[in-house]
């Protein structure tokens, strides 16, 4: 599974973890440093350094999107967005009632 910094930053904020914790979970995914140098270097148990990767991964799966999905976030003139918003709900529509049939 792979956890990007926007997803990270996501489940950092929602999850309220603290300072020391967000550290390590980015130097975990961010960073691809192994649990046991973050251990000794915190001075942790690798039991701890695994829960905190294991929750990470809990919550990054919990946002997951269904497969074919994706997410996009638009940013630009109020009209246009506007009009690619319209669009978008009359394709889900669509994508909903072919979805029944």
């Amino acid at each position: 599974m792979t956890v990007d910094e926007p997803i990270l930053e996501r489940v950092l904020r929602e999850r309220r973890f603290d300072q020391r914790t967000a550290e390590i979970a980015r130097r975990l995914f961010l960073g691809n440093e192994p649990p046991q140098k973050l251990a000794r270097e915190y001075a942790l148990l690798d039991k701890r350094i695994y829960a905190i990767r294991a929750e990470v991964v809990k919550q990054v799966k919990v946002y997951a999107l269904p497969a074919g999905w994706s997410e996009v976030t638009l940013r630009g003139p109020a009209d246009a967005v506007k009009a690619a918003h319209a669009l978008f709900r009359k394709r889900m529509r669509e994508h909903g009632e072919a979805s029944r049939d």
